[in-house]
């Protein structure tokens, strides 16, 4: 059987996005246990293709509907991916020969659509090579969110969104940031290993680790080498974790001997960090809505060592049955989101996502806070969080929450936090947005419950 090239491999994962909900990180993980044959520099080549060209997709696009005597809506999905296969080496991989990116690219088309297909790539390939310096992109003074929308390549909602909420300087400043490639952050296990001892053992490995700046036990790592080569893992010293969301547990801020529920747990993240906080002493009860969902948190669990977990398969959004006549000390409500606050790691929600999911979005997120909160303790607490930007998902949500709940007050989660992390407090809330600290987006909200004998005015 002919041994599939990285480029021929980058083309069928990008026609399976299309086709089903499946994130790129699992989709090579997939491929390179398919393919063995793939050396550590093919697999480096064929991250590189695939989040680049997810990531600059507009950009290449725009090329496409210039050169292109076919009209763009008429291009079938499979011909328009080989365009972008060629054109991203072609613009944004300056170490990759153009004839390498040309012959390779026309070569597969002739393969998978036929000779006429090969022609149709080669000459719209060709014409951007002989004719590239003809094209003009919108001016940034004459049409703002135009010109970021495909100078940057993003939805022109969103950037007119981003427009709206931090101006044109500032969505400039989001949209570069969140085309850069992230270094990896971990957190530490400290059930297992303290954060000094973590880095020190990193760096004897030859990695450039460094402290966090915000996370007690994140950790920093400038390389970028597969995660399944990274040493230690397997061992459960640390897991790979964006340092705002570590930042939701310190929010939460769980102590030994408490139960604590965890209402959208998978895939273990923050259910392992609440473990690690209480030292494994008290309950931590993990929700999720299915079987496969509570096994990713069973793995993690085990891996890192975290013992206090009992893992329940429910609805989040409807009573819980198995929770009945339970109160919680305190509830983690990390809803499901938009997840417009982790481009940097996820370039396909730019085109999965559309405008009117935000607004479906936080109807459910506040259904899951009106549920979640009928199991907390009088005086508990109820951490509400997102990786996500936007008002409709986090202040409108918490917003209307307390509005329809009296019986809950706002906690400012300064009180909780180091000095540090004071420059990221709006209000009363924790948001990691704009993008200019490293880290991914997220909101975090501290409320607590009154108890009978306090007034509600």
């Amino acid at each position: 059987m002919r041994k599939k090239s990285p480029r021929a491999i980058c083309y069928d994962l990008l026609n399976r996005m299309e086709r089903e909900i499946s994130h790129p990180d699992q989709l090579l993980k997939d491929s390179f246990k398919k393919y063995r044959h793939l050396t550590p520099l093919d697999r480096a080549f064929l991250t590189e293709l695939i989040y680049g060209i997810l990531r600059w997709r507009e950009k290449l696009d725009f090329s496409i509907r210039y050169f292109s005597k076919l009209p763009f809506e008429k291009i079938e999905l499979p011909t328009l991916n080989l365009l972008r296969l060629g054109l991203y080496q072609i613009q944004f991989l300056t170490r990759t020969p153009v004839s390498a990116a040309v012959n390779e690219s026309v070569e597969l088309a002739k393969r998978v659509r036929g000779s006429g297909g090969g022609g149709f790539v080669n000459a719209i390939l060709r014409s951007y090579l002989r004719r590239r310096e003809e094209l003009v992109y919108p001016k940034i003074e004459e049409d703002p969110a135009l010109h970021l929308s495909i100078v940057q390549s993003y939805p022109l909602w969103l950037v007119r969104r981003w427009i709206e909420e931090v101006g044109v300087k500032g969505a400039l400043r989001v949209c570069i940031l969140n085309n850069k490639i992230p270094s990896l952050t971990l957190r530490t296990n400290t059930l297992k290993i303290s954060r000094e001892e973590l880095i020190e053992r990193l760096r004897e490995k030859g990695l450039k680790a460094a402290p966090a700046h915000y996370s007690a036990e994140g950790v920093y790592l400038e390389d970028t080498l597969p995660v399944s080569e990274l040493p230690f893992l397997n061992e459960g010293f640390f897991i790979i974790q964006d340092e705002g969301s570590q930042l939701v547990t310190s929010v939460l801020d769980p102590k030994p001997g408490e139960v604590i529920l965890d209402g959208c747990a998978a895939p273990g993240g923050k259910t392992t960090h609440i473990g690690q906080r209480m030292k494994n002493r008290g309950k931590i009860y993990a929700l999720d809505l299915t079987r496969e969902k509570l096994s990713l948190i069973e793995e993690m669990c085990k891996r890192l060592g975290v013992v206090n977990v009992k893992r329940l398969k429910g609805d989040v959004t409807r009573s819980l049955p198995a929770l009945q006549g339970v109160k919680f000390d305190r509830i983690l409500a990390d809803v499901p989101c938009s997840g417009f606050g982790t481009l940097r790691r996820n370039p396909d929600l730019k085109w999965r996502r559309a405008e009117e999911d935000i607004r479906r979005l936080s109807q459910l997120q506040l259904q899951i806070l009106d549920n979640l909160s009928e199991y907390v303790k009088e005086r508990g607490v109820l951490v509400y969080s997102t990786c996500t930007i936007f008002r409709e998902e986090n202040e409108e949500v918490v917003e209307h929450f307390l509005k329809d709940h009296p019986e809950f007050q706002l906690e400012p989660v300064s009180n909780l936090l180091p000095e540090r992390l004071r420059p990221l407090i709006q209000k009363e809330w924790l948001k990691t947005f704009p993008p200019g600290d490293g880290m991914d987006g997220f909101f975090i909200a501290r409320m607590r419950k009154r108890s009978s004998k306090e007034e509600i005015s």
